[in-house]
């Protein structure tokens, strides 16, 4: 074992333990009895209605991938939606056992694609252009909700017109950068180089990746001007979707959220998905107590966070039996190959 690997090992371990330190802490806190009465409480319908509308906004994931792939390819080769979505949960049971939760599967929906007989150019591109999509749309959900938080009182029927209004704004945001991508504006090196990253030398590589990121971006674009507007909406429907979900569980779990509460707590705890944590363990129940705590929200967090933890092991187990059935041996070449 190299120095870097054995470095990359302990930190998972390290960080892993500490995850599982606060989810112990947790649970201790508010009663392994509390928590198990309100999974009880949610029931086996509910659960399988979450699941439901989770599958739609994958789907919804899985379209946005596809036409960015699909533009990229001959008709012959172009992927059917189904296709995509298993291709998608695949490199999703990776992401979500990895310390970087929404970047840390994406060779192996590379190799997935080249697998399904896309060339390696063109699986890369597509796969680059959708994470790069995701983490826009991703980090300016959470800004919105950053900046709903400070607003004031948000459980007033005042908040709804104040968080609509942080919702358009955080859309036209999305269209904004995605049209200036499209006329060649590379705004993301740009200011990467203005905020002065690229004179740290650990990430003057990452500038120009994210560089050639941005020509990728602009060659798609233009291919067809709607396309900007297409996956912009579908990525703040995707986003957006979260709302209903968080509104969805806590109803189930006994306490109706308002508008305000539900899209504050499908935006902040998703700081916990960006932190160096395997799947935020720890964090993630964290933040929802937190919030919930801030919000007045009397639900049990750890239950809460539970559910959603038990439709990602759903999808996990899904996306992983998928990976095993396209033969281990070729798609660890191909990761690596990737890599």
């Amino acid at each position: 074992m190299t120095k870097k690997t054995f470095l990359k090992v302990l930190l998972f371990l390290v960080t892993l333990t500490l995850g599982l330190g606060l989810f112990y802490f947790l649970v201790a806190r508010q009663g392994i009895g509390e928590v198990v009465q309100s999974i009880h409480f949610f029931g086996i319908s509910a659960f399988l209605g979450f699941i439901l509308l989770s599958i739609a906004n994958f789907y919804l994931y899985s379209l946005r991938w596809q036409v960015i792939l699909n533009s990229l390819l001959p008709a012959k080769k172009r992927l059917s939606v189904f296709k995509i979505f298993l291709n998608r949960l695949a490199g999703f049971s990776v992401n979500y056992l990895t310390p970087a939760a929404q970047v840390g599967g994406e060779p192996v929906r590379i190799a997935m694609l080249n697998a399904d007989g896309v060339p390696m150019k063109e699986a890369t591109s597509s796969v680059l252009l959708d994470i790069t999509f995701e983490l826009t749309a991703y980090v300016a959900f959470i800004l919105a909700g950053v900046v709903m938080a400070f607003t004031g009182d948000l459980v007033s029927g005042y908040s709804l017109w104040l968080i609509l209004a942080g919702v358009g704004l955080m859309l036209s945001f999305l269209m904004t950068v995605l049209h200036a991508l499209s006329r060649g504006k590379d705004i993301m090196y740009r200011t990467f180089n203005y905020i002065g990253l690229n004179k740290i030398k650990s990430l003057a590589s990452f500038g120009e990746d994210l560089r050639q990121t941005e020509k990728m971006m602009t060659r798609f674009l233009n291919h067809d001007y709607s396309l900007i507007f297409l996956v912009g909406v579908l990525s703040f429907f995707m986003l957006a979707f979260r709302v209903f979900e968080m509104y969805f569980i806590a109803h189930f779990l006994g306490f109706d959220l308002n508008f305000a509460q539900s899209f504050l707590i499908a935006t902040l705890p998703g700081f916990a998905l960006l932190l160096p944590i395997p799947a935020g363990v720890g964090v993630f129940e964290g933040s929802f107590a937190g919030i919930f705590a801030l919000l007045g929200v009397p639900v049990s967090a750890v239950a809460f966070a539970l559910v959603i933890r038990g439709r990602d092991l759903l999808f996990i187990v899904t996306g992983a039996l998928y990976l095993i059935s396209k033969g281990h041996e070729f798609i660890q070449k191909k990761i690596f190959a990737v890599k």
